[in-house]
């Protein structure tokens, strides 16, 4: 019994080294978790974030889709605008000839020109308004140069053919002459 009571201090001190050790795992343990629980909660935000991203691009392009879903008949029906113009520039002349028996024609094709181009101003089909402008390579193709000392260079003295935007996309570019400084070449 001796022994027992000169072990009991012993044994007390060894309880104690066995719950500080239990205490200092235990923190060790809550550490690693309180680290674990702060990088799920960050992967967590990271993949919210990731998904609202996702839903953001995804809403862009459903939108995207249905605003321009008219451009491929769009590029189609410029041509029949690109005609029209011609068949207006073609019927101005015979207008200017006082034919009475065709003016009633000519008015006619003019009603059509102009009912025509209020649908595509419905689905907002714009001309681009070039002339005179200087020339910009995202909205205009120069088809040719022209020497012009008394203009700016690069501005936009004769459009060849229409351009057109539909909303705020090009549709077409408008293809054009443009100004060039310089001297002529004499020969």
């Amino acid at each position: 019994m001796d022994k027992l009571k000169k072990n009991k201090p012993q044994l007390a001190n060894s309880k104690k080294k066995v719950n500080q050790k239990n205490n200092e795992d235990q923190k060790i343990n809550l550490v690693s978790l309180k680290n674990e629980l702060k990088k799920a909660k960050e992967d967590n935000l990271r993949y919210l974030a990731d998904i609202e991203n996702l839903r953001k691009r995804f809403e862009k392009e459903k939108e995207d889709t249905f605003k321009y879903a008219v451009t491929e008949f769009a590029n189609e029906i410029i041509i029949v605008l690109d005609n029209f113009v011609r068949v207006k520039e073609s019927i101005s002349l015979i207008k200017n000839d006082n034919n009475n028996s065709v003016k009633p024609l000519v008015e006619g094709i003019d009603l059509i020109f102009k009912d025509f181009l209020k649908t595509l101003e419905k689905f907002e089909i714009k001309e681009i308004d070039c002339l005179g402008k200087k020339f910009d390579p995202n909205f205009h193709e120069a088809v040719s140069e022209e020497l012009n000392n008394s203009k700016e260079e690069g501005e936009i003295i004769k459009i060849i053919q229409n351009g057109y935007l539909i909303k705020d996309r090009l549709l077409r570019p408008a293809s054009v002459i443009i100004t060039k400084k310089g001297e002529k070449k004499s020969t």
